[in-house]
């Protein structure tokens, strides 16, 4: 059987429940988009007291601190948000997943185009930032969007990879949103890490550490230091989401049949 049959019907499908979706997520909320960004900007602002009283030691690189964080930790929002986006699309559809016949790839679409829209709107943000603080040239303005929607791809291949798991197993989710959740401070987003210690082998070998450096030296129009390495996350991020959606469509009939019979 062919994964990846039925795609348009697919896609139509899961627009439809998107364009219904989003309006009714953001119109109850005033301020709207700007929840998106306000994490970042709380994190970014203690960051830089932090580093100005010497707490903390500022990331390599020319741009300034408040810059790096908010770029760094913007970018780990993405990722962390993507790797959500194949679970909670089939805990949001639990309701009707069992009861009416449709693609199960629209769920998981329809999921992802709000993740491709909050990353559109932190990707305004972060260039808006950098060109109010810092400057920004061409360069940057093309090469930091890859990086961001780079995020996006990583984090939804790992996410659709495990989704079969963390779909059986309640502890394995719990496990991955503590991880999520304090993940951040496993990256380089805050703090330059110092020396060869294991704690500084784990932040330079976190995935989404290439794509903020990468970002971080587009912003200040600098050659990328490891163009290969960049190359390399943005190429396992594609195979990852092209693998895990397949994965997806292939066991969604297994999982439905688990919720018909009461497990997970």
């Amino acid at each position: 059987m062919n994964p990846f049959a039925g795609a348009g019907d697919a896609l139509s499908l899961s627009w439809r429940i998107f364009r219904r979706t989003i309006a009714a997520k953001y119109r109850k909320s005033f301020l709207g988009y700007f929840w998106m960004v306000a994490p970042a900007l709380l994190i970014t602002g203690g960051v830089t007291l932090a580093s100005e009283a010497g707490v903390v030691v500022p990331s390599a690189g020319t741009l300034p601190q408040s810059v790096s964080v908010f770029l760094g930790t913007l970018l780990w929002q993405v990722f962390a948000e993507a790797i959500e986006v194949p679970h909670q699309a089939f805990e949001g559809a639990r309701s009707y997943l069992t009861r009416v016949h449709f693609s199960r790839a629209a769920i998981v679409l329809s999921q992802l185009y709000e993740s491709l829209i909050t990353t559109a709107v932190r990707l305004v943000a972060a260039l808006v930032f950098v060109a109010a603080v810092a400057g920004i040239d061409v360069y940057g303005v093309l090469l930091v969007p890859v990086a961001f929607y780079g995020a996006v791809l990583l984090g939804l291949g790992i996410g659709a990879l495990l989704m079969p798991f963390t779909q059986l197993f309640a502890d394995l989710q719990q496990t991955i949103k503590l991880l999520l959740g304090y993940g951040l401070f496993l990256t380089p987003a805050m703090y330059q890490p110092q020396g060869d210690s294991a704690f500084a082998m784990i932040v330079r070998c976190n995935p989404v550490s290439p794509l903020m450096e990468a970002a971080r030296q587009a912003a200040a129009g600098e050659a990328l230091a490891q163009p290969v390495l960049f190359t390399s996350v943005l190429g396992i991020g594609l195979v990852a989401t092209i693998a895990g959606l397949a994965l997806v469509r292939a066991v969604a009939p297994i999982l439905i049949e688990r919720m018909l019979l009461g497990g997970r």
